[in-house]
């Protein structure tokens, strides 16, 4: 197997922790010698949290059209609960585009944390719609939050069970945690710790039409329109590389034309975690066109 992805990471050393590619050949891994092995990868989060969401709608409990309000009742929503959320989608969720504006990066956020309280739900339902949901986008980790909670309020579990059982164990996840609110919820946004070559399968999954070791995972269906529409998968540039990032250089990333995945832990300042993803999405493009061949 070719080094080209390796070779990127290994240029990236200092700030890297670890890092995995899978083909139908098998998995690459590498890992720097200090760090952990289960490592947070940040907003890559919320792919997993998209495919909770998926697979709820593939046994036909959700679809993504079903309202947030319809969903939870006077005592959860709380007293300030404003009623345009009875207008927001899971979709409009899925995508960033609730309506909301003024929301804290994260709602686990430290400096945010005396605002929003122990009831992380009763604060993302109190913030505001200001827009058409579905004609206004604001990136917020507090959308996936209440994704996390859609997702309990439907299977009866709380989302890192339900991904337990649906996607870890099926995929034989290792070490694994998801940082959690007050009341038991995954913060859905970030805050996932795993291993890059765990993270990895993910992808692959995303790769091959939802399957993974001749398990089905999730439909291709629901891969199609999480690739159309951005349900945490976004398109690299005009290659057939889809990716979801994180904060400080994080990222998992597949080809469905030339099956494959890759998964990375990094540690990038602020203004440097969207360049060092770059180089190495670009590094990926290139183990792609020395293993598969040129698009």
């Amino acid at each position: 197997m070719t080094n080209a992805l390796f070779e990127g990471v290994l240029n990236e050393y200092a700030p890297m922790y670890d890092a995995a590619v899978i083909t139908a050949e098998g998995t690459r891994y590498w890992r720097h010698p200090c760090a952990n092995h289960a490592n947070n990868g940040h907003s890559t989060t919320k792919l997993f949290v998209a495919t909770a969401i998926g697979i709820l709608c593939d046994r036909g409990a959700l679809t993504p059209d079903t309202t947030i309000g319809s969903l939870f009742s006077d005592k959860e929503k709380g007293d300030s609960y404003d009623e345009g959320w009875d207008r927001v989608t899971v979709r409009d969720a899925l995508r960033h585009k609730t309506g909301i504006e003024t929301v804290p990066y994260g709602v686990d956020d430290d400096d945010s944390a005396p605002l929003i309280g122990d009831d992380y739900l009763g604060y993302v339902l109190s913030l505001k719609i200001m827009h058409d949901p579905g004609t206004f986008y604001r990136y917020s980790d507090a959308a996936y939050y209440l994704l996390c909670r859609v997702i309990a309020k439907v299977s009866g579990q709380t989302a890192d069970v339900f991904l337990k059982e649906n996607v870890f164990e099926p995929l034989s996840f290792r070490q694994w945690a998801m940082a959690k609110c007050p009341q038991g919820h995954p913060i859905g946004g970030g805050g996932f710790f795993a291993r890059a070559d765990d993270v990895a399968k993910l992808g692959y999954v995303y790769a091959c039409n939802g399957e993974f070791d001749k398990k089905k995972i999730i439909s291709k269906e629901w891969i199609d329109a999480a690739m159309a529409q951005d349900f945490a998968c976004t398109r690299f540039h005009d290659t057939d590389i889809y990716l979801k990032t994180g904060a400080r250089g994080q990222c998992v990333a597949f080809s469905r034309e030339r099956p494959s995945a890759a998964a990375w832990h990094g540690c990038a300042a602020p203004d440097d975690e969207g360049k060092r993803n770059d180089r190495l999405l670009l590094s990926y493009q290139r183990f792609l066109d020395e293993t598969f061949g040129k698009r």
